[in-house]
């Protein structure tokens, strides 16, 4: 990143917005990189779910500018020997623990460097055992933004080292795909692992069949928007915003009524004659 740029610093945490702590974030980074535009990609990531948070950043870093810089904290580890890292992925930069967080991003982008955050000079004089987003990720955010190099901030890593969490991922075979419920939206949304882009005839296919063997129910019913003619008091299949096949009921939230969350076992089968 050239000096005197100032790009976009995003910000994911499971801070929520009641406390100070993202307001806090916000004014370390703006002493550093002072004009930054700041963009809060969310502040209600489930507590401490990492999952959650690698999920909602993997649908969503994309969209932004090239050379923003993304300033994640969902640490269950804060405080601990787990590391604090610098990435450089693709077109953008990524700052957090390494903990699986940036799990999508690295399965989607090349890495060009990552650093351990091991130089105090990019800290602040004193790092918290507990509120090392202010401490130590905001000002490495923000020193990126107004131009640091990545190799100024600590020791190279290779990108191979970098945690990556266990989830399964879908199977295809030829008649079917085992999945899971990867993600619940506010609204209650049941967002699968199966990417859209797997299955572009899905619409066009004469049958089709989710089945939640944990729940002995199956949803055959697809629509490609919610306005579509049919029960509200049933759920459907459709192809979310970030390109996954998801789970909705109209009106209400599928999660609550079908008693379902991330992690539920689902399998997807099809007939395309």
């Amino acid at each position: 990143m050239q000096q005197g740029t100032s790009p976009a610093i995003a910000l994911l945490t499971d801070f929520g917005i009641r406390d100070n702590f993202v307001g806090v974030m916000k004014g370390v980074m703006t002493r550093i990189a002072p004009g930054t535009t700041f963009i809060d990609l969310t502040h209600e990531i489930p507590p401490q779910d990492v999952s959650a948070g690698a999920w909602v950043l993997g649908t969503a870093y994309r969209y932004f500018p090239a050379g923003s810089v993304f300033v994640c904290v969902v640490d269950p580890g804060v405080g601990s020997t787990r590391d604090a890292v610098a990435i450089h992925a693709g077109d953008w930069y990524f700052v957090g623990p390494d903990n699986g967080l940036f799990h999508f991003v690295l399965a989607e982008q090349p890495v060009h460097a990552a650093v351990k955050l091991t130089n105090p000079a990019f800290h602040l004089p004193t790092v918290s055992a507990t509120f090392q987003g202010r401490d130590l990720f905001s000002p490495v955010g923000a020193h990126i933004a107004a131009g640091r190099h990545l190799l100024e901030l600590g020791e190279p890593v290779p990108a191979d080292s970098l945690r990556r969490l266990d989830l399964p991922g879908p199977v295809l075979k030829p008649d079917r795909i085992e999945a899971d419920v990867s993600y619940v939206d506010h609204f209650g949304n049941l967002v699968t692992s199966i990417a859209f882009a797997m299955l572009p005839d899905f619409f066009d296919w004469p049958v089709v069949r989710l089945l939640l063997p944990a729940k002995q129910l199956i949803i055959s019913e697809r629509r490609r928007f919610f306005a579509d003619q049919g029960d509200d008091a049933q759920p459907f299949l459709y192809v979310d915003s970030s390109g996954y096949i998801a789970i909705a009921m109209r009106n209400t939230s599928a999660a609550r009524s079908l008693n379902i969350g991330r992690g539920e076992a689902v399998t997807l089968i099809w007939r395309n004659t």
